[in-house]
């Protein structure tokens, strides 16, 4: 449920009220092959491919009622909306690893290659009665379909250098390049024949090089570590649209050093401190300026001119037995990159539009804390808690903020219960605070899971799960701009039960996994 107010000089000019109710349906599928050989006896080499399919069609009934300044019901609005989105995505690694020494020195380099092909089609049907509930003009169809591609290229090389009394040097190098192709078109089917719709349709073309080098050096003595490090990339982006002719580059080069000084009081006491410099670049999805509608009055949009973030980082931790920790923190961001929903006006009409944008900076402090508990041999408890506060400075739709924020906290609770005859039982707890999030503030809620599962030797497990069993994860809040105010609740999905079994058909005795792959923080920015 939606309750959007428009204001024009701080004066109520219209309200509308919507009820949305999404149905999704997923399929996916996924898999992965790979190998290692050992060439010599100081040279292996790797190779793995893996393939997901995922298939997601959601189904919209949306309902708004529009009223006047006087709360005066004007008319309402019911729009239908079906869409599918296919999302293939196939991924090659190839990869080799020198051993240079018995001390553990070796060279090693990876080799990337990731697809993505995604398909979109989008069905609006959208009708307009008036207060006696007769129609106002005709119905207004708009179909739509989405082509993209996604191809990343990326190349890495680590070499480490392990050197007697505990010094360790690092040194490497990676480079990679993504190109994103996305093209879609809109069409009013509301008469025949159907008429394209130039300001919904696009060609964006998104073309990113990223070049970098780092180095660390290590050193331990009896108590105390030390690791410094710094990194230098450089960064060429640019984003076509065809339909405009509009292009836009960015280029730059950032330094990011690193510094951990970490001192160990007794076998149980530790203390470290952390200090670093860190970005954070947006997803594609989140630069592509494609607008995804839900009703005639609510779409998704991209912003191009998207940032990426940076941040100062300060982190001291003390571990005690290295389970119990307490981490105190501290980030100053640049170009916060936000997600907001805001009001805009298209056509004359009242528009809300949801979109990343970059605030000027956003400050973090926070305490977070792991406690576990073993109250019984039978009984495992492990809890968590953060405590925050952010603050936030920017400007979106003409509305100024400076430094809005609040404390808040985060609680999580697991429980996990061996009841005899390989039967576990699991309960997680979990709390959040409200929250001032820039130009929105979020009410507090709380929900709670359980599961059972049961073991048949080492082969076989049968578990079943029930999520939110007191059915309380529902989502409120309010949005405030200076003539905008939109009050909200939302549940993205009812109690669920999970019944699932996992059978086990190769040895439980598998050796240690080998991390590789150059392009796994380009991976997460495509998802």
């Amino acid at each position: 449920m939606i309750d959007r107010k428009f204001y024009t000089e701080g004066n109520l000019e219209k309200t509308y009220l919507q009820d949305n109710f999404f149905k999704f349906n997923t399929r996916n599928h996924n898999g992965k092959i790979g190998f290692d050989y050992n060439l010599t006896e100081k040279n292996l080499l790797g190779a793995s491919v893996s393939f997901t399919s995922n298939v997601f069609k959601p189904r919209g009934d949306s309902k708004t009622a529009i009223l006047g300044p006087n709360d005066q019901p004007l008319s309402h609005t019911v729009t239908l909306s079906q869409t599918a989105n296919t999302l293939k995505n196939i991924s090659a690694n190839l990869n080799h690893k020198y051993s240079m020494d018995t001390l553990g020195s070796e060279l090693s380099t990876d080799i990337d290659f990731i697809r993505y092909v995604n398909t979109s089609n989008q069905s609006f049907d959208t009708k307009t009665n008036n207060n006696e509930d007769e129609p106002i003009g005709i119905p207004y169809i708009l179909r739509g379909k989405t082509d993209g591609g996604l191809n990343i290229y990326a190349l890495k090389s680590d070499w480490i250098k392990i050197f007697p009394k505990n010094l360790k040097l690092e040194a490497g190098f990676k480079t990679s390049y993504v190109k994103s192709d996305n093209d879609i078109e809109f069409y009013n089917h509301s008469t025949s024949p159907a008429v394209r719709d130039t300001n919904k349709s696009n060609h964006y073309i998104y073309q990113e090089h990223i070049y970098a080098a780092y180095g660390n050096v290590s050193k331990k003595w009896n108590k105390l570590k030390t690791v410094l490090g710094l990194r230098i990339e450089k960064t060429d982006v640019t984003g076509t649209q065809l339909t405009t002719a509009q292009i836009n580059k960015r280029q730059y080069t950032q330094l990011f050093p690193s510094a951990v000084f970490s001192y160990e009081f007794t076998t149980d006491h530790n203390l470290e401190v952390n200090l670093s410099r860190r970005i954070n670049r947006p997803n594609y999805q989140q630069l592509n300026p494609f607008k995804y509608y839900i009703n005639a009055t609510t779409y998704r949009v991209g912003n191009p001119d998207l940032n990426a973030q940076t941040s100062q980082n300060y982190e001291l931790t003390y571990s005690f037995k290295s389970r119990y920790i307490a981490t105190l923190s501290y980030s100053k961001i640049s170009n916060n990159i936000t997600t907001v929903i805001k009001p805009v006006i298209e056509n004359g009409e009242n528009i809300t539009v949801q979109t990343e944008e970059n605030l000027k900076s956003a400050s973090y402090y926070s305490l977070n804390l792991i406690l576990p508990i073993k109250p019984t041999n039978w009984w495992d408890i492990n809890n968590s808690a953060n405590f925050y506060y952010g603050s936030y400075t920017g400007n979106v739709s003409g509305t100024q903020i400076n430094n809005i924020g609040n404390f808040t906290l985060d609680m999580n609770s697991l429980h996990t219960l061996k009841l005899g005859k390989n039967f576990v039982a699991e309960l997680a707890a979990n709390y959040k605070a409200t929250e001032v999030y820039a130009f929105v503030r979020i009410d507090p809620y709380w929900y709670l899971n359980i599961g059972l599962q049961k073991k048949f030797r080492d082969k076989n497990t049968l578990k079943l799960a029930l999520s939110d069993l007191f059915n309380s994860n529902t989502i409120k809040g309010v949005t405030v701009y200076n003539d905008y105010k939109e009050n909200f609740k939302s549940r993205r999905e009812p109690r669920v039960v999970m019944l699932s079994y996992s059978y086990n058909f190769g040895s439980t005795k598998t050796g240690q996994s080998r991390k590789t792959g150059a392009a796994d923080d380009l991976k997460r920015r495509a998802e």
